[in-house]
């Protein structure tokens, strides 16, 4: 964790350690989402930009409760997942609060096409958390930007393939994406 002048990003793996996420074509949801984190994390700091994130032991709600102290409304939010169903689904989407404000929308929508066009992958969409198999994410139910990303699905061994081949420039592109969005100037 590093916190540098009033700017502030929030990106987390989604799972910790005693919550593995998906499990499927060897890899572990947890464990994919947080090398993202990590590679995330690292051009955070060679860029000097604020950010928290959340510690491998703690749960999403220790971790919500933790950062639901420190954000502020211009902060930004990024919660980061795989997906889960039959081999043949395919496809990333990108889930906002239903009552997701202008900035939400916008980063959501531009985060949707941005993953598309770097990992050659179908979009699903823009969908509110109501219409996830969660009736409300908490994560996205906080102050500030907030955006749940599904990469691909961790069922489908193409959208695996893709997403790991580009995690780099994933990381890379996301990082531009919460500073672009990092209302706190």
């Amino acid at each position: 964790m590093i916190q540098l002048g009033l700017d502030k990003v929030f990106p987390s793996a989604g799972h910790h350690d005693k919550d593995s996420g998906a499990v499927a074509n060897g890899y572990i949801e947890r464990d994919e989402m947080k090398l993202l984190r990590e590679m995330i994390v690292a051009e955070l700091k060679k860029r000097n930009h604020a950010h928290d994130t959340d510690a491998d032991w703690e749960t999403n709600r220790q971790y919500q409760n933790r950062i639901r102290k420190q954000l502020r409304t211009g902060d930004v939010v990024v919660d980061l997942h795989l997906n889960a169903a039959r081999p043949s689904v395919s496809g990333i989407e990108v889930f906002i609060s239903k009552n997701a404000g202008t900035d939400s929308k916008n980063m959501a929508k531009e985060a949707l096409e941005g993953l598309c066009k770097i990992t050659g992958t179908k979009s699903r969409g823009v969908r509110n958390d109501n219409q996830s198999q969660h009736f409300k994410i908490g994560i996205l139910n906080m102050r500030g930007t907030a955006i749940l990303i599904e990469f691909g699905f961790i069922t489908n061994a193409g959208d695996m393939q893709r997403f790991v081949s580009k995690r780099a420039e994933i990381a890379k592109f996301l990082v531009d994406l919460m500073i672009k969005y990092d209302r706190n100037d």
